[in-house]
């Protein structure tokens, strides 16, 4: 075996997992680093992705709703997780039968036999195939509080961009990646359709492109002109009017205006670092210099929690947590959920907790090394947790009350305490992640909770989260399998951890509405920690701005980066 075709046999092997979702983190840690280096590579992977998609659609037997769940998996910066045992696997394996016998029918001519050696066929790369209206040229790499407009179609980490579809987004933000090696990042509201491997059409909104060497050429069009790329980084923002502001960061910038009529003829304006211009329409297009804005140009998504995988249950929907991806300092890690610094749940003051669909209460189960406590701090379970904690509208500005059993003459204060395992280091971007049960009917950016380091001190300073990173309209969440949700008999629920171990309760009932695991990282420079400082544990509140309450399902330290601090 050559060369080559040794290159295109660990290719298309890395392509198959991902797709068949048996990838592992080192696996894609190769792919990504292939796809980065290697433009054939990547034109390999977007013919792969036409083909997977439209086989997919020949495929009438699955649901589209069950084939997302299969493929939650992103192409850049996320872990893959296999698929336990079950029927989840056995669909894909009949899913992959099919893709193999249409393989054979539909595209024999794009397969080639290595020689020497049977081995799986390889789809051909040598003769250029022409563009259909239905390629795909791009790929979503990352998403951050996306909102799709009505109308337009969902994507999520990994879709690929159809040629000549619009898409259009009311909100947040997202990245894109070329055939080319072409980086796009598109700011919401925005409207934009691709036109080729190398050509964007921004009909409004902003977008920011960074356009390596072997992307030069790289075009972004907008209803008054062409942006043409010479190897740079630069901002095109164009309003509802078809107005454009073109700012160059970096290189150089051709910037042809279109000619809207015959008597209109602006010449094409070389733009180099630090240059802008503004094009509008009076009987014409017409140019004018404006200030360089810096700021104008999006270099990097914010840090958050990017994705997450979990295990599949009987529904194919998810469990447990397997593995998070988190953007800290503007690079991605994947955490698997044993490297994550483990809870201890101190103090509780709430109503309710969650079981697995099998409705089982840990109080009741006659082991007493069951806690009803494990539901929180001792499992990677997403369904379960000790949830409805207490709240405040307010902020703690004292140390909360927490004794084991509460004393009526200093009752407790309302909410839950955790204590890490080992002290949680302060470092770039987020620290520790939090995922919370909620309801697809709830509020879609979550339940707002505060959120003061342990212990209390003078300095101590309690934090406001009012959205989660991936929320129920991302399209990262995932949907859960069913629970029971358990509610104490009292009205005023519980009011201490040993309270939570021995209270009645209703003996659990299954949640009938439909659930997602929503996601959120907390930066500890937010609660007033300095770069290296440690914490050693938390107090969370519910708000109280509604009637909904946060519900933590899992709570994990995310361990120190290792660089090097002057």
């Amino acid at each position: 075996m050559n060369q080559d075709n040794k290159h295109n046999e660990i290719l298309y092997e890395l392509f198959g997992a991902l797709c068949n979702e048996t990838i592992t983190p080192e696996q894609h840690q190769q792919l990504e680093e292939i796809l980065a280096a290697d433009v054939d590579a990547r034109q390999k992977y977007f013919n792969y992705l036409d083909l997977h998609l439209n086989l997919e659609r020949m495929h009438d037997e699955q649901p589209v709703s069950d084939y997302e769940l299969l493929i939650q998996a992103p192409l850049v910066s996320s872990a893959h997780t296999p698929v336990p045992p079950g029927s989840a696997v056995k669909t894909a394996s009949a899913l992959w039968l099919l893709v193999s016998a249409a393989c054979l029918v539909l595209v024999a001519g794009f397969l080639v036999f290595y020689q020497k050696s049977p081995v799986t066929p390889q789809i051909s790369q040598e003769a250029p195939q022409p563009q259909s209206e239905a390629t795909s040229i791009a790929s979503v790499t990352q998403t951050a509080a996306v909102r799709f407009a009505e109308g337009s179609p969902f994507l999520k980490v990994g879709s690929p961009i159809m040629n000549r579809q619009e898409y259009a987004i009311s909100a947040g933000q997202l990245q894109l990646i070329f055939a080319n090696g072409a980086e796009v990042i598109l700011t919401g509201p925005a409207v934009f359709e691709s036109q080729g491997p190398d050509h964007l059409a921004v009909r409004y909104g902003a977008c920011s492109v960074y356009a390596p060497d072997g992307a030069e050429g790289f075009t972004v069009e907008t209803p008054l002109s062409n942006v043409v790329d010479y190897g740079t980084r630069f901002s095109v923002n164009v309003s509802e009017a078809g107005n454009t502001d073109v700012q160059v960061i970096e290189g150089e910038t051709d910037v042809r205006p279109v000619k809207l009529n015959s008597e209109n003829d602006v010449k094409s304006q070389r733009l180099t670092r630090g240059m802008a211009q503004r094009l509008t329409t009076n009987n014409g297009v017409v140019v004018d210099d404006i200030p360089f804005d810096q700021m104008s140009y999006v270099s990097q998504l914010p840090d958050r929690v990017v994705s997450y995988t979990t295990t599949v249950g009987p529904e194919n929907r998810a469990e447990d947590l397997k593995c998070v991806t988190v953007q800290r300092g503007g690079k991605s890690y994947q955490y698997e959920v044993e490297n994550l610094i483990g809870i201890e749940l101190t103090h509780y003051k709430g109503k309710s907790f969650l079981t697995r669909n099998d409705g089982i209460d840990p109080g009741n189960d006659g082991n007493p090394k069951t806690l009803r406590r494990h539901l929180l701090d001792d499992d990677r379970c997403l369904l379960t947790g000790v949830v409805n904690p207490g709240g405040s509208s307010s902020p703690l500005t004292s140390a909360p009350v927490m004794n084991e059993e509460e004393d009526p003459a200093h009752p407790n204060t309302p909410g839950m305490a955790i204590r890490f395992r080992e002290p949680v280091v302060n470092d770039v971007g987020p620290d520790i992640i939090l995922f919370d049960l909620q309801v697809i009917v709830h509020s879609t950016t979550g339940d707002a909770f505060y959120v003061t380091p342990l212990p209390f001190t003078k300095t101590s300073k309690t934090h406001l989260i009012q959205k989660f990173d991936i929320d129920l309209a991302s399209p990262e969440a995932k949907p859960l399998e069913k629970f029971w949700l358990h509610i104490f008999n009292q009205k005023s629920g519980i009011r201490s951890r040993s309270e939570l171990e021995t209270a009645k309760g209703n003996g659990g009932n299954w949640h009938v509405v439909g659930a997602k695991a929503l996601a959120t990282g907390i930066d500890l420079s937010d609660l007033g920690f300095a770069e290296g400082e440690t914490v050693e544990g938390l107090f969370i509140q519910d708000v109280q701005d509604d009637n909904d309450v946060i519900d933590p399902v899992f709570i994990g330290g995310l361990p120190p980066l290792k660089h090097t601090r002057k």
